[in-house]
């Protein structure tokens, strides 16, 4: 639970390091943890996850939405009524949860497959020893 709970407040699921994205760009994360040393990319193919976590929350939450409306409104709710409502949040809530997606799907990923020895800086596993 503690690497998920890292992932979701966008911190590195091994150290729970912070600043794991550039300062210029929120979407782009840094290749490797700065406390840790953990590089996020660990194999081909990796940010495909982050991906898939995004479009099912994204997906979830619009649904979220229409149910909540037709709830609300009954049945006879308009079309125009439920996409006025649905896309907004299905365009801007995937772009607000990219950081989190990422970070979310690394801690995923940690916990399927956790770090080898050489993954992580020495320094940092001998600290954590102690």
């Amino acid at each position: 639970m503690k690497a998920l709970w890292r992932g979701l407040t966008l911190a590195c699921g091994v150290c729970g390091g912070r600043n794991l994205f550039r300062k210029c760009h929120i979407f782009a994360m840094v290749d490797d943890c700065p406390r840790c040393g953990l590089h996020f990319e660990r194999m081909e193919g990796h940010s495909l996850g982050a991906v898939a976590v995004n479009t099912v929350a994204s997906s979830a939450l619009v649904l979220v939405v229409v149910i909540f409306t037709l709830l609300i409104n009954g049945t006879n709710t308009a079309t125009s009524t439920l996409l006025m409502l649905a896309a907004p949040v299905g365009v801007l809530f995937p772009i607000l949860f990219d950081s989190v997606s990422r970070t979310l799907w690394n801690a995923i990923e940690l916990l399927m497959r956790p770090p080898h020895v050489g993954e992580i800086r020495e320094e940092f596993r001998r600290s954590k020893v102690r």
